[in-house]
């Protein structure tokens, strides 16, 4: 006659958070000994993996003659008397009644990325959720203007007057 064990709650409970402690040992271990993606985790190819160098011949030179690869030409800036770039100009659009968030992405689309944006209230507030905020005014006004030129949106929560 076989005897039937039988295990307590407190020991099937003890049992489940045991397995379950394993498991998330075992996920959070394998996470650690995850190799790191860039420059130093990168293996090179043993020789017998490395593949042998083929060169591409342009269509067009039959010959087998490599042709010197053009680099794409960089837009010509201004450069004043004395030598030195000038930087070039955007056209900043007006932004008065548009969200804070807008403006700024229209000023950086338009190539100004120095930025700064104020409380119109006067209570110096931090714009923290941009798109809650509508722009009052701003400086410069709209216009032609190089593009490192500080740009301000002064701007009041949605729903305040200016």
């Amino acid at each position: 006659m076989k005897k039937k064990i039988t295990l307590g709650k407190g020991a099937g409970i003890a049992l489940a958070a045991f397995v379950g402690l394993g498991v998330l040992g075992a996920v959070v271990g394998e996470e650690e000994k995850a190799p790191v993606a860039g420059p130093e985790a990168v293996a090179s190819p043993s020789p017998e993996e490395k593949a042998p160098a083929v060169e591409k011949v342009p269509a067009g030179n039959v010959s087998g003659e490599a042709q010197e690869e053009k680099a794409p030409k960089e837009p010509q800036k201004a450069v004043d008397e004395a030598g030195e770039q000038q930087p070039e100009d955007g056209e900043l659009p007006g932004m008065v009644g548009e969200n804070l968030q807008f403006a700024q992405d229209s000023a950086q689309a338009a190539g100004f990325y120095v930025l700064d944006d104020q409380d119109a209230s006067g209570l110096g507030r931090l714009q923290v959720m941009d798109r809650n905020w509508t722009v009052c005014s701003q400086e410069p006004g709209p216009g032609t203007y190089p593009v490192d030129t500080k740009v301000t949106f002064y701007a009041v929560k949605t729903g305040e007057s200016c």
